[in-house]
């Protein structure tokens, strides 16, 4: 938390929680659920080239990216879109979603209720090596799932079947 008080803060660039994903992805969280009631959680989200990410569903939060920088293509459900800077996308909660992108870029993250933020912390304290059991657990913990077989398949190469 910044250092105004219980009223209200800032978090200036840095002073929120880093969390190193591996490769060239990282995120710094800035609100935590903790924080606020489990209101909402909200990170900056820095991605290099994102070729393939398979879809999947949070069904405990609802979510809101806001692209800051790059390029993205977004798909929510069966709509798909593309977008830059100033884009806002809207994942409601129990939604099968992804993203792409060819420039790399940062975007803001808000979910509502709080738990995003949570499993990307677990997700870094877990680190790159982490198994694919203890994976599943987290995203059983945080009530993520993927798409079963080949619709779970990453996003581009669903594209390039069809």
């Amino acid at each position: 938390m910044g250092t105004w008080g219980e009223d209200g803060w800032a978090v200036r660039p840095g002073e929120g929680k880093r969390v190193d994903l591996g490769g060239p992805h990282w995120l710094e969280v800035l609100v935590r659920g903790a924080e606020v009631d489990q209101a909402l959680g909200a990170f900056v989200f820095a991605h290099d080239v994102i070729e393939e990410n398979p879809p999947h569903a949070h069904h405990g939060f609802m979510k809101i990216a806001y692209v800051l920088d790059g390029e993205y293509d977004f798909r929510v459900g069966d709509a798909t879109f593309s977008g830059g800077a100033g884009t806002t996308v809207v994942v409601p909660k129990g939604s099968q979603h992804t993203f792409t992108t060819r420039t790399g870029g940062l975007m803001l993250f808000v979910s509502s209720p709080a738990g995003n933020e949570e499993m990307f912390l677990e997700m870094g304290r877990l680190g790159p090596d982490a198994t694919r059991e203890q994976l599943e657990e987290l995203n059983a913990r945080f009530q993520t799932n993927g798409l079963p077989g080949d619709e779970g398949l990453p996003w581009r190469r669903m594209r390039a079947a069809k």
